[in-house]
């Protein structure tokens, strides 16, 4: 019964967090993964005088959950762990990309803060991660509940980063 409970609850917060989307071609969703890959501070500055950082990483975020929705939607346990793979793999390329950003525009001690603020925030998700799947009492579910775990924690991570990141490029 905990188990079905756990994947009822599941289920409704993806349907929940989805977002009804038109039809893409593959070539286009080509083209998403490629923006994903290749961003890089120019390319951003440059797309638009008006927009920031992190709202392009907002837009990335939604093309990245509307890609994977398909698999997160299916019920069947291993797509939806794939499709939370290819989530966590795309996030973190994302996040990846947002700190070095950061990083090149700190000193060397506010570098330092930020390399253990990181690493005391990947503890934080791991043991958060962890707990999740205990959740699912190692049933067939529990990666994809860590894996959801760690996706929206990338996430706030990578959209917290984004925005410091804009609030030095303001100054």
């Amino acid at each position: 019964m905990k188990k079905l409970i756990i994947i009822l609850t599941l289920l409704v917060g993806i349907i929940g967090c989805s977002k009804s989307s038109e039809n893409k071609s593959f070539e286009k969703k080509i083209d998403d993964k490629q923006t994903v890959y290749n961003i890089s501070e120019n390319n951003v500055q440059n797309q638009n005088s008006n927009k920031n950082y992190e709202t392009s990483l907002k837009k990335r975020i939604e093309d990245i959950q509307k890609e994977v929705q398909p698999g997160l939607d299916s019920g069947v346990t291993a797509e939806m762990n794939n499709a939370v793979s290819k989530q966590e793999e795309l996030l973190e390329a994302e996040m990846k990309k947002v700190y070095g950003l950061l990083e090149a525009k700190l000193s060397d001690s506010e570098k330092a803060r930020l390399k253990k603020e990181q690493e005391d925030w990947k503890k934080e998700v791991e043991k958060n991660a962890e707990e999740a799947t205990k959740e699912a009492e190692g049933g067939t579910i529990s990666g994809v509940m860590g894996g959801n775990t760690w996706v929206s924690k990338m996430e706030e991570r990578a959209l917290e980063l984004a925005k410091r990141y804009d609030q030095l490029n303001n100054k």
